[in-house]
């Protein structure tokens, strides 16, 4: 494909490196998992090297790696490598390897890869970033919440861009036809729709995030059919030009300004899955002592992880906000496994 047909301008038509067709996949990204477990270990500054980190992940899936591990396309690999295992070991192997790395991580070491490495977490958490600096900027002396109230400003926002966005399906259904191969623009509406609801306080924002298991069932009947459903922020790395795909990005950003982290919370699949993971994972995240209910920990919790002191693992997403943030030391990351031996 030609560069002028790229969605963003890459200065590679190729990939760095190529392991038997892999284009160093497995590599990069085990050397991201290696990278983000030693930076994880240091105390002082670590939310800012996570940053860091997380840039560098960008930056590895856009230049090098040429793909940005969709969340529904790592659903879909590992279905279709089990399917071809006693076929062609080579092949099954290439579909299930990231999967089954990430998986193989979270449960040893908790779900950092949403947290510190995942390019759709980190593009969402930029948004978060921008508004925080808009809101000091422009409203000083109003604390920061990771939820904007629906107020009758920002309800003509959200109203517009619905707008827009109808706008935009419709002129893409005039020049192409379009329906599974562009679903994901459902999940975008979905997106919308939800965050308006929720902002009005017509839903429960603890409730609706059990959607995460219907879209993680919807992922796995459309693998199982073999219909591709392609992931949100897929334009942005890999070499196609696909307006679905650029349209539910935006938004995804869009709605990050007034939830944030809004995808991560209430749609992705593969966050779910995670969440199931971080369950029974090796490290979590526990009260050491008696919280005295200051709030700075739920506050820095982008996706509003935790009640009262106690962290709830099916959401939580490991970036260790909420463990540096509280002035009493009274969350620290513990070794569960070994807990439950000694006992």
């Amino acid at each position: 494909m030609q560069s002028n047909y790229l969605p963003l301008w890459k200065t590679l038509e190729t990939p760095f490196f190529s392991l038997d067709e892999s284009h160093v996949e497995m590599f990069s990204l085990l050397a991201l998992f290696l990278l983000t477990f030693f930076v994880m270990l240091a105390g002082k500054r670590r939310q800012i090297i996570r940053h860091v980190v997380q840039l560098v992940s960008v930056l590895i899936f856009f230049y090098i790696v040429f793909s940005c591990l969709g969340v529904f396309g790592l659903i879909r690999n590992t279905i279709v490598g089990f399917s071809r295992i006693g076929t062609v070991f080579t092949e099954s192997f290439f579909w299930m390897s990231l999967p089954l790395v990430i998986v193989a991580f979270s449960l040893t070491t908790g779900p950092y890869f949403c947290g510190w490495i995942c390019p759709t977490g980190t593009f969402q958490e930029l948004v978060a970033i921008l508004r925080k600096y808009l809101k000091k900027l422009f409203f000083p002396k109003k604390p920061f919440k990771h939820q904007v109230k629906l107020t009758g400003f920002n309800l003509i926002l959200v109203g517009l861009f619905f707008i827009g966005f109808i706008m935009w399906v419709y002129w893409l259904g005039t020049v192409k036809h379009f329906f599974v191969e562009d679903a994901s623009l459902y999940w975008a509406a979905s997106l919308i729709f939800l965050t308006f609801l929720i902002l009005s306080r017509s839903l429960d924002d603890r409730a609706i995030r059990a959607l995460r298991a219907v879209s993680f069932a919807v992922i796995v009947i459309s693998a199982l059919l073999k219909t591709s459903i392609i992931s949100p922020v897929h334009f942005a790395f890999a070499d196609v030009r696909d307006p679905a795909s650029a349209l539910t990005t935006l938004v995804l950003v869009v709605a990050s300004f007034f939830i944030s982290c809004a995808w991560c919370r209430y749609i992705c699949p593969w966050g779910y899955l995670m969440g199931c993971l971080h369950r029974v994972s090796r490290l979590q995240i526990k009260p050491t002592q008696e919280c005295n209910q200051c709030g700075k920990c739920s506050n820095s919790c982008r996706v509003q992880a935790i009640r009262k002191g106690k962290v709830n693992v099916s959401e939580c997403q490991f970036c260790l906000a909420c463990v540096d943030s509280c002035p009493e030391n009274a969350l620290e990351v513990v070794d569960v496994w070994k807990k439950v031996h000694r006992e």
